[in-house]
């Protein structure tokens, strides 16, 4: 999948870190559907290699090789699926103009993986391997790069808040404007047809009714995150016209973003170009209270069974309640990210799943993750009664999973 830009770029979501060549980028913390979480250790390296001197215009097909930290080959049963896929390519020329989202296949060799795409501009480019390994179950990317023979263009700094492609109108509006980097705050894409009628056929794409990809001024940021509220749980299903993000900026600056969507079973990529103000004093205090901005507080230890799990998943719960009850909405962030992984450590605890309870699962994991987000946000805020009422979502969200796990076989309860 591919978009040449000619204007500028993409959404708004919590832009990462990341780091330099054939070396592991920072991690982010899951597929959430709001803004990533802060930095971590990653666990995987990446390097990649073209079967061929690489030229402008020529499809070219290349070789990714994924190596964990002790030296092993990362193979797709090390990973898990994150919106039907195992590994994300996000890839990026340095004018930020020719991006590409792939999905590479397992080559010949144990940790390698092959995809082609033809490049559009010369210089550096930048590729993400957008990973959630099974061993920690948090989202990392893993950069490596790439170069084409050539002098690179500048960075094509245009902004802009809609945009029209294949006849289709974008509007994206922030909360807060301009947006400023160091504290969340949702944004919402509006889609709107050749006709001038709202559009309310979205189709799903990789799980979901839109991917939302980021990328700062020097390709040091990255996101990767998808919609809020209920995801597509068949292919069937429709999503827009509207659809709400939760963002999270960690500098200021130029912002280059791709949004993709299907339409009539094809992909649309709308850009959009944001300039975001520096954080405020205040803002950064306030997110380094938590330790970077939150999302990643420390490891949760995960039980060893099913029914374990969701014991530890209730005190965190009640913990939630304790703290909202008395006033100390700062500790909001860590119980729920803590009750969020303990959640997502569920599927690799139960089995006799069926493939649609599997997939079901995962679907409620993934609002989880959304909630969590929330209460974060709101707790961050200061707002009892939107954190009380993310609760009572995260608590009813909490009771399906529990009735779809109880009572099935535990790996690891004998």
């Amino acid at each position: 999948m591919k978009f040449r830009l000619s204007t500028a770029a993409l959404l708004a979501l919590a832009l990462l870190s990341a780091a330099g060549a054939n070396a592991p980028a920072n991690a982010a913390e899951s597929h959430d559907h709001g803004a990533h979480g802060a930095a971590s250790s990653a666990t995987i390296g990446a390097s990649i290699a073209p079967a061929s001197g690489l030229k402008v215009g020529e499809p070219a097909t290349f070789t990714l090789s994924l190596v964990a930290k002790d030296g092993k080959s990362v193979t797709l049963s090390d990973l898990s699926v994150a919106h039907t896929e195992k590994v994300h390519l996000l890839i990026v020329d340095p004018s930020l103009t020719d991006y590409h989202h792939e999905h590479p296949k397992p080559g010949s060799a144990p940790g390698t993986y092959t995809f082609a795409i033809t490049p559009d501009k010369p210089g550096e480019y930048k590729v993400f391997a957008d990973l959630l390994p099974v061993a920690t179950n948090r989202q990392e990317y893993a950069a490596t790069r790439f170069t084409v023979a050539g002098t690179p263009a500048p960075v094509e700094k245009v902004t802009n808040r809609k945009t029209t492609v294949a006849g289709y109108t974008f509007e994206l509006k922030f909360e807060e404007e301009p947006p400023a980097a160091g504290h969340p705050h949702q944004a919402r894409l509006t889609v709107t047809g050749p006709d001038g009628k709202p559009v309310a056929k979205l189709e799903p794409i990789m799980g979901a009714f839109a991917h939302l990809v980021g990328f700062n001024e020097d390709r040091s940021e990255i996101a990767h995150i998808h919609p809020l509220g209920q995801e597509p749980r068949t292919a069937a299903e429709r999503g827009g016209p509207t659809l709400e993000f939760q963002t999270k900026f960690v500098t200021g600056g130029y912002q280059k973003l791709f949004a993709q969507v299907q339409i009539d079973g094809r992909p649309v990529f709308a850009p959009f170009g944001i300039e975001v103000t520096p954080a405020k004093p205040d803002k950064t205090a306030s997110a380094a209270g938590h330790g970077q901005p939150h999302g990643h507080d420390e490891p949760v230890a995960i039980p060893a069974t099913v029914a374990d799990i969701l014991v530890a998943v209730d005190r965190r719960v009640a913990a939630i309640d304790q703290a909202i009850a008395g006033g100390s909405l700062a500790k909001v962030h860590g119980e729920a990210f803590a009750a969020r992984d303990l959640l997502a450590a569920l599927p690799e605890k139960v089995i006799g799943l069926n493939p649609e309870e599997a997939k079901a699962l995962d679907a409620a994991i993934g609002r989880i993750r959304q909630q969590a987000a929330l209460l974060d946000k709101f707790g961050d805020a200061g707002d009892a009664a939107q954190t009380r009422a993310v609760l009572t979502r995260f608590k009813k969200e909490i009771a399906g999973i529990r009735q779809q796990v109880e009572g099935k076989p535990d790996r690891h309860a004998h």
